[in-house]
């Protein structure tokens, strides 16, 4: 049985200590106590710090949205993960396409960031997805096996399940509406064939899948209403605290459902 999980990243759009401090007292209020679904929040490394300060008693965990691909050294303006750890993070989100579109990330600096954060004991929020919508299903399995294999390169197999892989085709990302539901599901089924075939049936009963693109309180119902769909990372349809709320309690709804 795979924990549900959601996940929210503010990216750079809150970037004022006060307001973050504010969200994150807000979501500990509302959700702070959930048992049945594993959270974690991404905040702008500016606020990093206060933000995990407020989490440290709650069950919502802290993820930083990108590390350094070392743990020290002379990596001038980046984050080291030593720094997480001492924060108390759990996640580090891993190669999100923003990343790749704008900061030019290899996927083997992608590999190197997640082979450091495996092996410094946090969990990898690995982002992967394709670049515009593939009509074929055989496509789309090329497409993502190619990134996971790089991504997961010199990565022992028993690590794999700790691995949360967010797929974020980049053509939903920051639209109006998320992909259809049948095709996000259609992908999860690919991703853990994918990760079945490469890592053995345990690795894909076990690792977690979740969708993140232009998710919202309106379509994250249809969209988790799958097996192979463990749960959603959420953007700016999440800012609002009490849709964030709306979205784990349906999450949590659905999932305890299909867990019976």
């Amino acid at each position: 049985m795979r924990k549900p999980i959601v996940g929210i990243s503010y990216k750079t759009y809150i970037n004022s200590i006060q307001k973050a401090c504010m969200l994150a007292r807000r979501l500990v209020d509302l959700t702070g106590k959930e048992k049945a679904v594993e959270q974690v929040i991404f905040p702008s490394i500016g606020t990093l710090y206060p933000v995990s300060q407020i989490l440290h008693n709650s069950r919502i965990a802290l993820g930083a949205q990108n590390i350094s691909p070392e743990k020290n050294g002379p990596f001038t303006g980046e984050l080291s993960i030593e720094s997480v750890i001492e924060m108390g993070g759990k996640f580090v989100e891993i190669g999100h396409a923003e990343r790749k579109a704008i900061f030019h990330e290899t996927l083997e600096m992608i590999n190197k960031k997640t082979r450091l954060t495996l092996d410094l004991g946090l969990l990898p929020f690995l982002c992967i997805g394709e670049e515009e919508k593939q009509n074929n299903a055989g496509s789309l399995y090329k497409i993502l096996q190619s990134q996971i294999l790089s991504s997961l390169k010199n990565i022992e197999n028993g690590l794999v399940h700790r691995i949360v892989f967010a797929y974020e085709p980049v053509w939903a990302i920051g639209k109006s509406a998320a992909a259809e539901p049948e095709y996000v599901h259609s992908a999860h089924e690919i991703i853990r064939q994918i990760i079945k075939n490469l890592y053995g049936s345990e690795a894909s009963d076990r690792v977690r899948i979740i969708y993140g693109g232009s998710v919202s309180k309106d379509n994250v119902l249809a969209i988790v209403k799958n097996e192979n769909v463990d749960g959603v990372f959420i953007g700016r349809f999440g800012h609002e605290p009490d849709n964030y709320k709306e979205m784990v309690d349906t999450v949590k709804k659905i999932k305890a459902v299909e867990n019976r």
